[in-house]
This record gives structure tokens, C-alpha cells and sequence, in this order.
């Protein structure tokens, strides 16, 4: 016997969470291309943890924030990562949850890149 109704769609993300969320499901597997735009540093005293602030588009000259859509990496059982700090590009993967109201990947794949990869200004 066949049934009429229709597959089961998946939830989507409620409205006013983050741009990242948006676009990708708590839980998706998301994989970006960004700019390392702060470094969060925990107190000695606290959970030992490494977070950073990933942009998908670089600040224009004389402008403070992107147009892009960020999201919070945290590696957990990290104080630091050699070779990632602010101004850095990365590409990473992960899966996407939201911690703190922010789009965030913990314990992400990353790869080091040099520049700024996709970059549109002439």
C-alpha cells in the first residue's frame, strides 16, 4: 500500500538565529573559507579551550565589521594553535551548533592559507 502523504521535511533553523545557522542546519556538516577576525582567550583558572571569530568576507578599508556571516570556532583542550591568529585565512569543517546565541564549530578540521584566497577587490 502507498501513502499520499508527503516525505517528511527537515526543521529549519528558528528565525533570528545567526546568519551561519541559517544556512546550514544545527548539526550539518558546514565547511567555510574565512578570515580569523579575534582570537578568545580563556582564564588559566577556566575550561582549556581555544576560540576564535571566523569572517567569511574581510572588512573593507575604513570599515570595522564584515558583510559576511560569522561564526565561533573552539577547539576544545587547546590554550593556542600555532598559526592562527587574527588576520589569518583558514578553510574549515565541522559540524554546526550554536553555543552562546553564535553559529559555532567545535573542534574543527582546519587547513592554514596564505592571503586572502577569494578575495573580490580588485
Amino acid at each position: 500500500m502507498s501513502s499520499s502523504a508527503a516525505p517528511a521535511t527537515p526543521s529549519l533553523p528558528q528565525p533570528g538565529t545567526g546568519r551561519a545557522a541559517r544556512r546550514g542546519a544545527h548539526g550539518a556538516l558546514v565547511q567555510r573559507v574565512g578570515l580569523v577576525a579575534a582570537v578568545r582567550l580563556t582564564a588559566a583558572a577556566g575550561p582549556v579551550r581555544f576560540a576564535v571569530d571566523l569572517v567569511t568576507e574581510a572588512p573593507r578599508p575604513g570599515r570595522v565589521s564584515t558583510g559576511g556571516e560569522r561564526l565561533r570556532l573552539v577547539w576544545i583542550g587547546q590554550r593556542r594553535i600555532p598559526g592562527i591568529e587574527a588576520g589569518r585565512w583558514l578553510r574549515v569543517e565541522g559540524f554546526l551548533s550554536e553555543h552562546d546565541d553564535l553559529p559555532t564549530v567545535f573542534n574543527p578540521r582546519y587547513e592554514l592559507l596564505a592571503g586572502a584566497p577569494h578575495d573580490p577587490r580588485p
